[in-house]
């Protein structure tokens, strides 16, 4: 939980299950109310959350421990999305889990330590992050070589 004075002063803030849980359950909802214009959030969904947080767990949360938690799981999407991208690699829609075989998981794991957590298991809240979080990354959908460019010499 926070640390720090009573004045919600912490320079500390430990995020649990739930309260992450309450966190992207919140923002997704703003995603699609268009509370999210650009890649940030307004005001008034971090707002919400801060609210929530309090008034659920009864612990101080400030704005700034929203916002650096967002980047926490920006950075856990783009791990996911990597993974997804690499060859060997599997996705199971129901379950929000990506799928390997033993030695895949071996060899990967090795080289890439932080790849653990979100093999062969359950991601918790993969449909919020990706309203939350997942529009925010740069894709390479709109990326495109010479060959598709139409070069008409009319230009």
């Amino acid at each position: 939980m926070g640390k720090g004075n009573k004045e919600g002063t912490s320079k500390q803030f430990r995020w649990t299950k739930p309260m992450e849980h309450i966190c992207l359950e919140i923002l997704a909802e703003e995603t699609q109310k268009g509370n999210k214009p650009s890649n940030t959030f307004k005001a008034v969904s971090i707002n919400r959350v801060v609210e929530a947080i309090f008034e659920k767990f009864q612990v101080q949360c400030d704005a700034k421990h929203v916002e650096n938690h967002l980047r926490t799981v920006k950075k856990q999407w783009q791990i996911i999305c990597t993974i997804r991208g690499e060859s060997g690699f599997g996705w199971d829609d129901n379950m929000k889990m990506i799928t390997c075989d033993r030695a895949t998981y071996d060899a990967t794991v090795t080289v890439h330590k932080k790849y653990e957590p979100f093999l062969n298991k359950s991601i918790d809240h993969y449909d919020e992050m990706a309203l939350v979080v997942g529009k925010d990354m740069a894709t390479g959908s709109f990326a495109r070589t010479f060959v598709d460019i139409d070069l008409d010499d009319d230009n």
